[in-house]
């Protein structure tokens, strides 16, 4: 986080069972030590997804885009 700053935009979601235990259980795959909160599972998942997507080479963008 920049300067270590205090986290200050809220994002509420609501989200089916299926779909937080499948996250649950990459959080614990990733962080198998780790106490998460609810939060700190979606943060941190989102995080690595963001930082994958757009490390990507516009080649692989693209090949990303025509696979959906």
């Amino acid at each position: 986080m920049i300067d270590g700053g205090k986290r200050t935009i809220q994002v509420n979601v609501k989200m089916s069972e299926e779909d937080y235990k499948l996250l649950q259980a990459a959080a614990s795959a990733l962080w198998p030590e780790a106490i998460l909160s609810n939060s700190g599972i979606l943060l941190g998942l989102a995080r690595i997804a963001a930082k994958d997507i757009l490390g990507k080479t516009p080649k692989a963008k693209v090949a990303a885009k025509k696979g959906r």
